[in-house]
């Protein structure tokens, strides 16, 4: 017998202490009511109902058996409505992967909105290093990142592109390079390129990212890298260089982050192919789900310049 069945025709004996009124309000008859609430008693071996002169009424575990069936109900009615909702994308989770360093700075560039238009989707942030993030990817564990390219294994995960920006080299005070007439200033870097090789360097891991286009760039115009520490975020990296630890590069739009009281110089160096690509990384594999899509147009929609 189904919950709700079982809810009525105790719900009815309580309302109407009764069982023939109250088969009367189910239209069923009276024998076919008390043979019912016979099965249900030995079901729960437990009496729900006792009589007495003047009608019938629910035992206190009647009370109490009709007071889970009406949870049970219940809970049976919000199943089935999540389960509709699920089947036609409307509810689910996304896990979404970052880098923290990219963490601070985009997402509340969309999340804020995203959640607002699907409340009913969750978002599950796996904040780690990009190769870890990659990795989780091709195990299924993340359904969309954030990231920078290039990628290290690009052969198997596909990308979008959010949008690129140029990368400046930020150079201490105690640098060879630092020059107190451009100092906090964005210049062209006149120097040779060979003067760079002597430069020690805070970089991001050399195998992705950042830190990939980097050691392309060192190796393109032939000159050796002199990495003096090498860390997960580029704000890490920023603050060891305003430190005076070393020189570091850093994208375009964290420049405004440069604190005021800091003496720094900001070159900019002329090649094509310096710029950062910040990207949307999934399983070349394995089809995006409209939940994740409504996730990426969101992403494209607020992020992309």
């Amino acid at each position: 017998m189904e919950t709700l069945q079982k809810f009525n025709f105790l719900e009815a004996i309580d309302s109407y202490e009764s069982l023939t009124k109250a088969a009367k309000h189910l239209f069923i008859s009276q024998p076919y009511l008390s043979k019912v609430i016979k099965q249900m008693e030995d079901q729960l071996d437990t009496s729900l109902i006792y009589n007495h002169h003047t009608g019938s009424q629910l035992t206190y575990a009647g009370k109490r058996y009709l007071y889970y069936l009406k949870e049970i109900y219940r809970l049976e009615n919000k199943i089935k409505d999540e389960m509709y909702l699920i089947r036609n994308q409307q509810q689910g989770e996304i896990f979404l992967g970052i880098n923290p360093g990219l963490a601070s700075f985009f997402l509340a560039e969309f999340i804020p909105q995203f959640q607002s238009i699907h409340p009913k989707i969750f978002l599950k942030l796996i904040e780690n290093n990009q190769n870890i993030t990659e990795k989780m990817i091709l195990l299924d564990q993340i359904d969309l990142a954030i990231g920078m390219s290039p990628l290290l294994y690009q052969d198997e995960l596909s990308t979008v592109t959010i949008y690129k920006e140029k990368i400046y080299l930020l150079v201490p005070q105690q640098s060879s390079l630092f020059s107190t007439q451009q100092a906090k200033k964005i210049n062209t870097f006149h120097y040779s390129y060979n003067k760079l090789e002597s430069e020690p360097l805070i970089i991001t891991p050399l195998e992705y990212g950042l830190g990939s286009l980097i050691r392309s760039f060192y190796k393109k115009n032939h000159i050796n890298i002199n990495p003096i520490l090498t860390t997960s975020t580029v704000p890490t990296a920023i603050n060891l260089s305003l430190a005076g630890m070393g020189s570091t590069y850093i994208p375009e739009s964290l420049i405004e982050t440069l604190p005021s009281d800091s003496s720094y110089n900001l070159y900019k160096l002329e090649d094509s192919s310096l710029f950062a690509e910040y990207i949307l990384i999934y399983n070349k594999n394995k089809s995006l789900s409209l939940l994740t899509l409504k996730l990426l147009h969101t992403i494209q929609e607020k992020i992309a310049k």
